[in-house]
């Protein structure tokens, strides 16, 4: 049980991680490099979060990380405007939030 709970709070820290790269990316101007990589940053641990959860049976999550792993992909870019871009990104920058929230408060829970 500990070591879940020590697994649960390294996906806490790379959810955040995750989350500020997003924040970054929709609150300030950056290279065409930093996008590219920050597509590479979010698909990649949205995959293995989508399969953990899979492995928990827990199926509205790997839809969701799923579809944010498909949104970011680099290799059939969608394209969108800048500013739709800023909004996409402060919405899964929110919903991984959630998530971390949602994380935190199965850490918190009392060993069964």
């Amino acid at each position: 049980m500990e070591n879940q709970k020590s697994q649960l709070a390294l996906n806490v820290l790379i959810k955040i991680s995750v989350a500020v790269l997003l924040v970054v990316a929709a609150s300030t101007r950056q290279q065409y490099s930093f996008y590219s990589f920050l597509r590479w940053a979010v698909m990649i641990p949205c995959v293995y979060f989508a399969y953990q959860y899979y492995t928990q049976k827990q199926i509205g999550l790997v839809i969701l990380y799923a579809a944010i792993a498909l949104l970011f992909n680099p290799f059939q870019k969608f394209w969108f405007q800048k500013e739709t871009w800023h909004l996409v990104d402060y919405l899964v920058a929110a919903i991984i939030a959630g998530t971390i929230v949602y994380d935190v408060v199965k850490i918190k829970e009392p060993n069964k």
